[in-house]
């Protein structure tokens, strides 16, 4: 017959710790694999009651021009010149 000591007692305990910690990692993946089907159904079925985006419209861009505002810019270049 098995004794009962405290070397046993204690393998016993680490066996049921392992074996319920591998038991919970198999039922939260599973949990967690559920719930992503479920997020994709929900973003299928809004996606499906979403009406679609108006289509872009063409904006013009008008631009003005003054003439008046423009002034002419004189350029003297230093290497061109006859001081050089």
């Amino acid at each position: 017959m098995i004794s009962f000591d405290r070397e046993t007692l204690t393998i016993v305990a680490v066996i049921l710790c392992i074996a319920a910690t591998v038991y919970m990692y198999k039922e939260f993946t599973q949990a967690k694999s559920d719930i992503e089907g479920i997020k994709g159904f929900c973003n299928k079925i809004v996606q499906a009651h979403t009406p679609p985006p108006p289509p872009p419209t063409q904006q013009r861009v008008i631009q003005e021009h003054d003439e008046e505002e423009e002034e002419e810019v004189v350029i003297n270049n230093v290497a061109e010149s006859e001081e050089n």
